[in-house]
C-alpha cells in the first residue's frame, strides 16, 4: 500500500470483528497442539503470545513499510517509474532505528514483512542490507507488493516480482527460496510465504502444510493479511476480491487484479486457520495496527514502519 490508499483504512484499526484490546488475553476453543493458547497487548506495540511446552521465550521485531525511496544515478532510467512513491518517503533513519531498538531489547530475530522499500533500486536494497548486517541481528524476510515494482514497466506483477526479485532483492533472502522459507529460532518455526501478488501457487500451498505439518510452534509471515471481517479489500482470502473492486491499478501503472484470487490463496487461509501448531500471523500492507482473532487464532498486522513504528513480541511459556 501507499499513502493514496490510507483513507480506505482509516479508523479500522484494531476495529474488526474479533479485535483485541489492550491486556485482554484470548485463549482458543479448538485444542493446541503446540499451538498458542493465550494473547495479551501489552503497551502500544507489544504483545505476549503463552505457547506452553516452549523452553525458552523469544522476541520478535515485526516490521513491514518501511517504504525507503533511496535512487542515485545507478537507476535514473527508473526516474519515471519512481516519482510517485518517492513523494511518500520514510521518515530520516526509521529503520536503522528499528532496527537498533531491536538490538537493544535484544530480539532474536526481525521478520520483515515486506513493502521494506518503494521500489527496487540498487540504492535502497544496499542500504537495507548495510543496515541489517551491521545490526548482527537475524532476519527473514518476504517482499511486499512495492518491493519489486517500478510502476509503469510492462508485465504481470507476477513476471515483475520474478524479474526484480532476480535482478535486485536476492541479497535479502541470504540464499533461501523468495516465494517460499522457514526458520527455527528457539524452537518456533517461522514460515514465510510471499503472496505479494495476492495469490499463492500450489507450491506454497504444499510448502505450508508441509512446514507446519512438522508439528512445531508454528508462525507465519507473509505481507497480505489473511482476510477476516474487518481487514478490508486488501486481503489474502476476500471473496470480494477482484478486477472489479480494484480501484487504484492506474494509480500505479500496473496491470488490473484477476478477476479472483487463486484456488490455492483461499486453501491458505482455511490451512492456517485449521493449523493446531499455530502461534500466529505475521503481516503488513494495510500500513495500520489490527489485530484479530479467528477461530482462537491470533492475527496481527503492524503499522508501517515509515514512521518508524514496529511491534515487539515475546513468545514463551506461561510464567
Amino acid at each position: 500500500m501507499d499513502g493514496s490508499r490510507r483513507d480506505f483504512i482509516k479508523g479500522l484499526s484494531a476495529g474488526g470483528a474479533g479485535a483485541l484490546a489492550a491486556g485482554c488475553v484470548s485463549v482458543p476453543a479448538d485444542g493446541c497442539a503446540n499451538g498458542a493458547t493465550g494473547y495479551a497487548l501489552g503497551a502500544k506495540g507489544s504483545v505476549r503470545i503463552t505457547v506452553p511446552g516452549l523452553r525458552n521465550a523469544l522476541r520478535v521485531f515485526v516490521v513491514g513499510d518501511t517504504h525507503l525511496t533511496l535512487r542515485d544515478q545507478r537507476d535514473v532510467a527508473y526516474d519515471g517509474c519512481t516519482a510517485r512513491m518517492a513523494r511518500y518517503p520514510a521518515r530520516d533513519g526509521a529503520f536503522a532505528q528499528t532496527l537498533a531498538r531491536a538490538k537493544e531489547e535484544n530480539a532474536d530475530l526481525v521478520a520483515l514483512v515486506g513493502d521494506i522499500v518503494s521500489y527496487p533500486t540498487l540504492a535502497n536494497v544496499e542500504y537495507v542490507m548495510k543496515e541489517l548486517e551491521a545490526s548482527g541481528l537475524d532476519w527473514i524476510y518476504t517482499a511486499g507488493n512495492h518491493d519489486w515494482h517500478f510502476e509503469g514497466l510492462p508485465g504481470s506483477d507476477v513476471e515483475q516480482r520474478a524479474e526484480w526479485t532476480k535482478r535486485r532483492l536476492l541479497p535479502l533472502y541470504r540464499g533461501g527460496n523468495p516465494l517460499m522459507s522457514s526458520k527455527v529460532v528457539k524452537g518456533v518455526r517461522f514460515v514465510a510465504i510471499d503472496n505479494s501478488c495476492y495469490h499463492i501457487s500450489r507450491e506454497q500451498l504444499d510448502f505450508w502444510e508441509a512446514e507446519s505439518g512438522k508439528g512445531d510452534p508454528t508462525v507465519l509471515l507473509m505481507h497480505v493479511p489473511l482476510w477476516v471481517e474487518g481487514f478490508g479489500l486488501f486481503t489474502c482470502g476476500n471473496p470480494q476480491w477482484g478486477a472489479a473492486t480494484d480501484p487504484y491499478w492506474e494509480i500505479e501503472r500496473r496491470m488490473r487484479w484477476a478477476e479472483r484470487q487463486s484456488p490455492e490463496s483461499f486453501a491458505l487461509r482455511e490451512s492456517v486457520l485449521s493449523s493446531p501448531n499455530l502461534v500466529a500471523v505475521f503481516t503488513g500492507h494495510i500500513h495500520t495496527a489490527m489485530t484479530a482473532t479467528e477461530r482462537g487464532k491470533f492475527l496481527l498486522s503492524v503499522p508501517a514502519n515509515k514512521t518508524g513504528e514496529c511491534w515487539s513480541v515475546r513468545i514463551g511459556c506461561p510464567a
